[in-house]
Protein backbone atom coordinates (compact mmCIF):
# COMPACT_ATOMS: atom_id res chain seq x y z
CA UNK A 1 0.00 0.00 0.00
CA UNK A 2 1.30 3.53 -0.87
CA UNK A 3 2.33 6.04 1.80
CA UNK A 4 -0.73 8.37 1.21
CA UNK A 5 -3.06 5.41 1.48
CA UNK A 6 -1.35 4.41 4.72
CA UNK A 7 -2.02 7.89 6.08
CA UNK A 8 -5.68 7.73 5.05
CA UNK A 9 -6.07 4.36 6.65
CA UNK A 10 -4.51 5.60 9.83
CA UNK A 11 -6.93 8.54 9.89
CA UNK A 12 -9.84 6.19 9.31
CA UNK A 13 -8.71 4.00 12.21
CA UNK A 14 -8.42 7.11 14.38
CA UNK A 15 -11.90 8.34 13.35
CA UNK A 16 -13.39 4.95 14.06
CA UNK A 17 -11.75 4.87 17.46
CA UNK A 18 -13.10 8.37 18.19
CA UNK A 19 -16.58 7.33 17.10
CA UNK A 20 -16.42 4.33 19.36
CA UNK A 21 -15.32 6.55 22.22
CA UNK A 22 -18.18 9.00 21.62
CA UNK A 23 -20.62 6.12 21.64
CA UNK A 24 -19.21 5.12 24.97
CA UNK A 25 -19.76 8.65 26.30
CA UNK A 26 -23.42 8.62 25.36
CA UNK A 27 -24.03 5.44 27.25
CA UNK A 28 -23.22 2.90 24.59
CA UNK A 29 -20.48 1.55 26.90
CA UNK A 30 -23.14 -0.42 28.64
CA UNK A 31 -23.49 -2.59 25.50
CA UNK A 32 -21.08 -5.56 24.73
CA UNK A 33 -18.13 -4.88 22.32
CA UNK A 34 -18.95 -5.58 18.72
CA UNK A 35 -17.39 -8.61 16.96
CA UNK A 36 -15.14 -6.23 15.01
CA UNK A 37 -13.91 -4.62 18.18
CA UNK A 38 -13.25 -8.00 19.72
CA UNK A 39 -11.17 -9.14 16.76
CA UNK A 40 -9.27 -5.88 16.63
CA UNK A 41 -8.26 -6.54 20.23
CA UNK A 42 -7.11 -10.03 19.24
CA UNK A 43 -5.08 -8.66 16.32
CA UNK A 44 -3.55 -6.09 18.66
CA UNK A 45 -2.50 -8.93 20.98
CA UNK A 46 -1.03 -10.87 18.03
CA UNK A 47 1.02 -7.81 17.07
CA UNK A 48 2.39 -7.54 20.59
CA UNK A 49 3.32 -11.23 20.60
CA UNK A 50 5.01 -10.95 17.19
CA UNK A 51 6.99 -7.93 18.39
CA UNK A 52 8.01 -9.83 21.50
CA UNK A 53 9.18 -12.79 19.36
CA UNK A 54 11.15 -10.39 17.14
CA UNK A 55 12.77 -8.82 20.19
CA UNK A 56 13.74 -12.16 21.75
CA UNK A 57 15.61 -13.25 18.58
CA UNK A 58 15.17 -16.93 19.30
CA UNK A 59 16.21 -18.23 15.88
CA UNK A 60 15.38 -21.80 16.79
CA UNK A 61 11.81 -21.37 18.05
CA UNK A 62 10.97 -17.93 16.67
CA UNK A 63 9.95 -19.04 13.13
CA UNK A 64 7.50 -21.61 14.51
CA UNK A 65 6.08 -19.03 16.90
CA UNK A 66 5.61 -16.54 14.07
CA UNK A 67 3.96 -19.16 11.86
CA UNK A 68 1.58 -20.02 14.67
CA UNK A 69 0.76 -16.33 15.19
CA UNK A 70 0.22 -15.89 11.42
CA UNK A 71 -2.13 -18.88 11.40
CA UNK A 72 -4.10 -17.30 14.26
CA UNK A 73 -4.18 -14.01 12.34
CA UNK A 74 -5.58 -15.72 9.24
CA UNK A 75 -8.17 -17.56 11.34
CA UNK A 76 -9.76 -14.24 12.30
CA UNK A 77 -12.61 -12.84 10.24
CA UNK A 78 -11.75 -10.13 7.76
CA UNK A 79 -13.95 -7.04 8.26
CA UNK A 80 -12.24 -4.81 5.71
CA UNK A 81 -11.84 -2.20 8.36
CA UNK A 82 -8.91 0.23 7.87
CA UNK A 83 -7.73 -0.56 11.36
CA UNK A 84 -7.12 -4.14 10.30
CA UNK A 85 -4.65 -2.98 7.63
CA UNK A 86 -2.77 -0.84 10.14
CA UNK A 87 -2.47 -3.75 12.55
CA UNK A 88 -1.40 -6.08 9.75
CA UNK A 89 1.39 -3.73 8.79
CA UNK A 90 2.51 -3.71 12.39
CA UNK A 91 2.34 -7.50 12.60
CA UNK A 92 4.17 -7.95 9.27
CA UNK A 93 6.84 -5.41 10.24
CA UNK A 94 7.57 -7.45 13.37
CA UNK A 95 7.93 -10.58 11.25
CA UNK A 96 10.21 -8.83 8.76
CA UNK A 97 12.36 -7.43 11.56
CA UNK A 98 12.75 -10.92 13.00
CA UNK A 99 13.78 -12.53 9.71
CA UNK A 100 16.06 -9.65 8.74
CA UNK A 101 17.80 -9.87 12.12
CA UNK A 102 18.03 -13.65 11.70
CA UNK A 103 19.56 -13.25 8.23
CA UNK A 104 22.06 -10.69 9.58
CA UNK A 105 22.91 -12.98 12.49
CA UNK A 106 23.36 -15.95 10.15
CA UNK A 107 25.60 -13.91 7.88
CA UNK A 108 27.68 -12.85 10.84
CA UNK A 109 27.81 -16.46 12.11
CA UNK A 110 28.83 -17.69 8.67
CA UNK A 111 31.70 -15.21 8.51
CA UNK A 112 32.89 -16.17 11.99
CA UNK A 113 32.67 -19.90 11.27
CA UNK A 114 34.39 -19.55 7.90
CA UNK A 115 37.23 -17.71 9.64
CA UNK A 116 37.39 -20.36 12.37
CA UNK A 117 37.37 -23.20 9.81
CA UNK A 118 40.16 -21.50 7.82
CA UNK A 119 42.23 -20.94 10.98
CA UNK A 120 41.70 -24.56 12.06
CA UNK A 121 42.88 -25.74 8.65
CA UNK A 122 46.01 -23.59 8.96
CA UNK A 123 46.73 -24.95 12.42
CA UNK A 124 46.07 -28.59 11.50
CA UNK A 125 49.75 -29.10 10.61
CA UNK A 126 51.16 -27.29 13.65
CA UNK A 127 53.55 -29.16 15.97
CA UNK A 128 53.27 -26.60 18.76
CA UNK A 129 51.06 -29.06 20.59
CA UNK A 130 50.35 -27.21 23.83
CA UNK A 131 49.82 -23.76 22.32
CA UNK A 132 47.77 -24.99 19.37
CA UNK A 133 45.61 -27.29 21.53
CA UNK A 134 44.77 -24.34 23.76
CA UNK A 135 43.84 -22.29 20.69
CA UNK A 136 41.70 -25.15 19.36
CA UNK A 137 39.75 -25.17 22.63
CA UNK A 138 39.26 -21.42 22.41
CA UNK A 139 38.08 -21.78 18.82
CA UNK A 140 35.56 -24.44 19.86
CA UNK A 141 34.12 -22.03 22.41
CA UNK A 142 34.02 -19.31 19.73
CA UNK A 143 32.29 -21.72 17.33
CA UNK A 144 29.56 -22.48 19.88
CA UNK A 145 29.13 -18.79 20.61
CA UNK A 146 28.99 -17.84 16.91
CA UNK A 147 25.41 -19.06 16.50
CA UNK A 148 23.83 -20.71 13.48
CA UNK A 149 24.19 -19.75 9.84
CA UNK A 150 21.61 -22.23 8.58
CA UNK A 151 21.56 -26.01 8.68
CA UNK A 152 23.36 -26.66 5.40
CA UNK A 153 26.00 -23.95 5.91
CA UNK A 154 26.46 -25.03 9.52
CA UNK A 155 26.99 -28.64 8.46
CA UNK A 156 29.40 -27.75 5.65
CA UNK A 157 31.52 -25.44 7.79
CA UNK A 158 31.41 -27.85 10.72
CA UNK A 159 32.81 -30.62 8.52
CA UNK A 160 35.76 -28.39 7.58
CA UNK A 161 36.32 -27.21 11.13
CA UNK A 162 35.98 -30.66 12.71
CA UNK A 163 38.18 -32.33 10.09
CA UNK A 164 41.00 -29.87 10.79
CA UNK A 165 40.64 -30.34 14.55
CA UNK A 166 40.67 -34.11 14.22
CA UNK A 167 43.74 -34.00 11.95
CA UNK A 168 45.63 -31.92 14.52
CA UNK A 169 44.51 -34.10 17.43
CA UNK A 170 45.45 -37.29 15.58
CA UNK A 171 48.93 -35.94 14.80
CA UNK A 172 49.35 -34.83 18.40
CA UNK A 173 48.25 -38.20 19.76
CA UNK A 174 50.60 -39.96 17.35
CA UNK A 175 53.48 -37.75 18.44
CA UNK A 176 52.63 -38.29 22.12
CA UNK A 177 52.55 -42.04 21.49
CA UNK A 178 56.01 -41.87 19.89
CA UNK A 179 57.20 -39.76 22.81
CA UNK A 180 55.84 -42.23 25.35
CA UNK A 181 57.51 -45.08 23.48
CA UNK A 182 60.80 -43.16 23.43
CA UNK A 183 60.47 -42.39 27.15
CA UNK A 184 59.80 -46.04 27.94
CA UNK A 185 62.86 -47.02 25.90
CA UNK A 186 64.97 -44.39 27.69
CA UNK A 187 63.74 -45.64 31.07
CA UNK A 188 64.72 -49.22 30.25
CA UNK A 189 68.13 -48.12 28.95
CA UNK A 190 68.84 -46.03 32.05
CA UNK A 191 67.76 -48.81 34.39
CA UNK A 192 70.30 -51.04 32.64
CA UNK A 193 72.97 -48.35 32.97
CA UNK A 194 72.30 -48.09 36.72
CA UNK A 195 72.97 -51.82 37.06
CA UNK A 196 76.11 -51.60 34.95
CA UNK A 197 77.33 -48.63 37.01
CA UNK A 198 76.91 -50.61 40.25
CA UNK A 199 79.10 -53.39 38.86
CA UNK A 200 81.65 -51.00 37.35
CA UNK A 201 82.00 -49.16 40.68
CA UNK A 202 83.60 -52.18 42.36
CA UNK A 203 87.35 -51.54 42.85
CA UNK A 204 90.35 -53.35 44.36
CA UNK A 205 93.19 -51.99 46.53
CA UNK A 206 95.58 -54.10 44.44
CA UNK A 207 94.83 -52.24 41.22
CA UNK A 208 97.68 -50.76 39.23
CA UNK A 209 97.57 -47.54 37.26
CA UNK A 210 96.40 -49.25 34.06
CA UNK A 211 93.48 -50.83 35.89
CA UNK A 212 92.42 -47.51 37.37
CA UNK A 213 92.62 -45.87 33.96
CA UNK A 214 90.52 -48.63 32.39
CA UNK A 215 87.90 -48.34 35.13
CA UNK A 216 87.79 -44.57 34.72
CA UNK A 217 87.23 -44.99 30.99
CA UNK A 218 84.36 -47.38 31.69
CA UNK A 219 82.73 -44.73 33.84
CA UNK A 220 83.14 -42.15 31.08
CA UNK A 221 81.58 -44.57 28.59
CA UNK A 222 78.61 -45.13 30.90
CA UNK A 223 78.11 -41.37 31.20
CA UNK A 224 78.23 -40.97 27.42
CA UNK A 225 75.63 -43.72 26.99
CA UNK A 226 73.46 -42.08 29.66
CA UNK A 227 73.41 -38.84 27.68
CA UNK A 228 72.54 -40.74 24.50
CA UNK A 229 69.75 -42.77 26.15
CA UNK A 230 67.18 -39.97 25.88
CA UNK A 231 64.71 -38.69 28.47
CA UNK A 232 62.22 -40.75 30.45
CA UNK A 233 59.19 -39.35 32.29
CA UNK A 234 60.29 -36.60 34.68
CA UNK A 235 59.70 -38.62 37.84
CA UNK A 236 61.50 -41.69 36.44
CA UNK A 237 64.27 -39.57 34.96
CA UNK A 238 65.01 -37.80 38.25
CA UNK A 239 64.86 -41.05 40.23
CA UNK A 240 67.11 -42.92 37.81
CA UNK A 241 69.64 -40.08 37.74
CA UNK A 242 69.88 -40.20 41.53
CA UNK A 243 70.34 -43.98 41.40
CA UNK A 244 72.94 -43.70 38.62
CA UNK A 245 74.88 -41.05 40.55
CA UNK A 246 74.73 -43.10 43.75
CA UNK A 247 75.86 -46.25 41.87
CA UNK A 248 78.96 -44.50 40.47
CA UNK A 249 79.92 -42.64 43.66
CA UNK A 250 81.76 -45.55 45.38
CA UNK A 251 84.13 -45.72 42.40
CA UNK A 252 84.86 -42.00 42.50
CA UNK A 253 85.41 -42.13 46.26
CA UNK A 254 87.85 -45.04 45.89
CA UNK A 255 89.55 -43.35 42.92
CA UNK A 256 89.98 -40.14 44.87
CA UNK A 257 91.41 -42.01 47.86
CA UNK A 258 93.77 -43.99 45.60
CA UNK A 259 95.20 -40.97 43.84
CA UNK A 260 95.37 -39.01 47.06
CA UNK A 261 97.43 -41.81 48.63
CA UNK A 262 99.51 -42.12 45.46
CA UNK A 263 100.21 -38.41 45.46
CA UNK A 264 101.22 -38.53 49.12
CA UNK A 265 103.56 -41.49 48.46
CA UNK A 266 105.12 -39.74 45.47
CA UNK A 267 105.66 -36.59 47.50
CA UNK A 268 107.29 -38.62 50.25
CA UNK A 269 109.55 -40.36 47.70
CA UNK A 270 110.45 -37.03 46.08
CA UNK A 271 111.40 -35.50 49.43
CA UNK A 272 113.55 -38.53 50.27
CA UNK A 273 115.26 -38.43 46.87
CA UNK A 274 116.00 -34.73 47.21
CA UNK A 275 117.66 -35.52 50.55
CA UNK A 276 119.81 -38.20 48.88
CA UNK A 277 120.80 -35.75 46.13
CA UNK A 278 121.99 -33.30 48.79
CA UNK A 279 123.91 -36.08 50.57
CA UNK A 280 125.58 -37.09 47.32
CA UNK A 281 126.52 -33.51 46.56
CA UNK A 282 127.91 -33.00 50.06
CA UNK A 283 129.86 -36.23 49.81
CA UNK A 284 131.30 -35.25 46.43
CA UNK A 285 132.25 -31.81 47.75
CA UNK A 286 133.97 -33.10 50.94
CA UNK A 287 137.10 -34.50 49.22
CA UNK A 288 136.99 -37.34 51.73
CA UNK A 289 137.86 -40.59 49.94
CA UNK A 290 138.26 -42.80 52.96
CA UNK A 291 136.80 -46.28 53.23
CA UNK A 292 133.98 -44.88 55.37
CA UNK A 293 133.18 -42.21 52.75
CA UNK A 294 133.32 -44.82 50.00
CA UNK A 295 130.84 -47.05 51.89
CA UNK A 296 128.57 -44.07 52.36
CA UNK A 297 128.65 -43.45 48.60
CA UNK A 298 127.77 -47.09 47.91
CA UNK A 299 125.01 -46.94 50.48
CA UNK A 300 123.48 -43.98 48.63
CA UNK A 301 122.78 -46.26 45.66
CA UNK A 302 121.19 -48.93 47.84
CA UNK A 303 118.99 -46.38 49.57
CA UNK A 304 117.95 -44.80 46.25
CA UNK A 305 116.73 -48.15 44.90
CA UNK A 306 114.55 -48.62 47.95
CA UNK A 307 112.68 -45.37 47.36
CA UNK A 308 109.46 -45.32 45.34
CA UNK A 309 108.38 -43.40 42.24
CA UNK A 310 108.47 -39.62 42.70
CA UNK A 311 106.05 -38.68 39.91
CA UNK A 312 106.44 -38.06 36.22
CA UNK A 313 107.64 -34.50 36.58
CA UNK A 314 110.38 -35.14 39.18
CA UNK A 315 111.56 -38.73 38.99
CA UNK A 316 113.88 -38.44 35.97
CA UNK A 317 115.11 -35.00 37.01
CA UNK A 318 116.02 -36.15 40.51
CA UNK A 319 117.75 -39.21 39.14
CA UNK A 320 119.90 -37.13 36.83
CA UNK A 321 120.82 -34.82 39.70
CA UNK A 322 121.61 -37.73 42.00
CA UNK A 323 123.62 -39.57 39.38
CA UNK A 324 125.59 -36.42 38.50
CA UNK A 325 126.43 -35.79 42.16
CA UNK A 326 127.35 -39.42 42.76
CA UNK A 327 129.53 -39.53 39.64
CA UNK A 328 131.24 -36.41 40.87
CA UNK A 329 132.31 -38.23 44.01
CA UNK A 330 133.60 -41.27 42.15
CA UNK A 331 135.40 -39.19 39.57
CA UNK A 332 137.19 -37.27 42.26
CA UNK A 333 137.99 -40.43 44.17
CA UNK A 334 139.52 -42.07 41.10
CA UNK A 335 141.50 -38.96 40.30
CA UNK A 336 142.71 -38.76 43.89
CA UNK A 337 143.87 -42.39 43.90
CA UNK A 338 145.89 -42.23 40.76
CA UNK A 339 149.53 -41.94 41.70
CA UNK A 340 151.01 -41.65 38.27
CA UNK A 341 150.31 -39.18 35.56
CA UNK A 342 149.56 -41.87 32.99
CA UNK A 343 147.16 -43.56 35.31
CA UNK A 344 145.58 -40.21 35.95
CA UNK A 345 145.29 -39.64 32.21
CA UNK A 346 143.75 -43.08 31.79
CA UNK A 347 141.28 -42.50 34.57
CA UNK A 348 140.53 -39.14 33.11
CA UNK A 349 139.99 -40.72 29.73
CA UNK A 350 137.72 -43.25 31.38
CA UNK A 351 135.73 -40.41 32.82
CA UNK A 352 135.49 -38.88 29.38
CA UNK A 353 134.39 -42.18 27.86
CA UNK A 354 131.86 -42.68 30.59
CA UNK A 355 130.44 -39.26 30.02
CA UNK A 356 130.39 -39.82 26.30
CA UNK A 357 128.58 -43.08 26.94
CA UNK A 358 126.16 -41.17 29.08
CA UNK A 359 125.87 -38.61 26.34
CA UNK A 360 125.14 -41.45 23.88
CA UNK A 361 122.60 -43.00 26.23
CA UNK A 362 120.99 -39.66 26.88
CA UNK A 363 120.98 -38.94 23.17
CA UNK A 364 119.23 -42.26 22.50
CA UNK A 365 116.70 -41.42 25.20
CA UNK A 366 116.25 -37.97 23.71
CA UNK A 367 115.79 -39.48 20.23
CA UNK A 368 113.17 -41.86 21.55
CA UNK A 369 111.40 -38.98 23.30
CA UNK A 370 111.53 -36.94 20.09
CA UNK A 371 110.01 -39.84 18.15
CA UNK A 372 107.25 -40.18 20.73
CA UNK A 373 106.65 -36.45 20.53
CA UNK A 374 106.34 -36.64 16.76
CA UNK A 375 103.62 -39.29 17.10
CA UNK A 376 101.91 -38.01 20.27
CA UNK A 377 98.24 -37.09 20.39
CA UNK A 378 97.52 -36.33 24.06
CA UNK A 379 98.66 -32.79 24.73
CA UNK A 380 99.15 -33.40 28.47
CA UNK A 381 101.77 -36.06 27.74
CA UNK A 382 103.33 -33.91 25.02
CA UNK A 383 104.10 -31.15 27.47
CA UNK A 384 105.58 -33.63 29.94
CA UNK A 385 107.72 -35.35 27.29
CA UNK A 386 108.87 -31.99 25.94
CA UNK A 387 110.06 -31.03 29.44
CA UNK A 388 111.89 -34.33 29.82
CA UNK A 389 113.48 -33.96 26.38
CA UNK A 390 114.69 -30.45 27.20
CA UNK A 391 116.14 -31.71 30.50
CA UNK A 392 118.04 -34.48 28.75
CA UNK A 393 119.32 -32.12 26.06
CA UNK A 394 120.43 -29.67 28.74
CA UNK A 395 122.17 -32.49 30.58
CA UNK A 396 123.89 -33.59 27.34
CA UNK A 397 125.19 -30.05 26.90
CA UNK A 398 126.39 -30.02 30.50
CA UNK A 399 128.17 -33.37 30.16
CA UNK A 400 129.70 -32.34 26.84
CA UNK A 401 131.00 -29.22 28.54
CA UNK A 402 132.43 -31.47 31.26
CA UNK A 403 134.07 -33.66 28.61
CA UNK A 404 135.59 -30.65 26.94
CA UNK A 405 136.76 -29.45 30.30
CA UNK A 406 138.40 -32.80 31.09
CA UNK A 407 139.97 -33.01 27.65
CA UNK A 408 141.38 -29.54 28.12
CA UNK A 409 143.05 -30.76 31.32
CA UNK A 410 144.49 -33.76 29.49
CA UNK A 411 146.23 -31.41 27.10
Amino acid sequence: MALDQDGATAKAVEASAQKTAEGANTGAAEASPSPLEQELVKREALCEQAERVAGEKDWRHGPADLRRLADEWRSLRRWHDPREDVLWKRFDAAREAFYQARDDARDDARKKKEALAAEAERLAGSTSWKQTAARMREMMDEWKAAGTCGHEADEELWQRFDKARKAFNAAREEDYARLEQARAKAKAAKEQLVEEARKAAVTSPDWKGSEWRAASQRMKDLMARWKEAGVADRADNDRLWEEFTAARQPFFDAQHAHYEALEAAQKKAADAKRALVEEARALAAADDFSREATERAKDLDRRWKQLGFAGRELNDKLWEEFNAAKEGFWDKKRAFGEARHEEWRQRTQDAIDRRQKRISDLQQQADRLQERLNNAYATDHVEEMQDRLEQKLDLIKTIKAEVEDIKSRLD
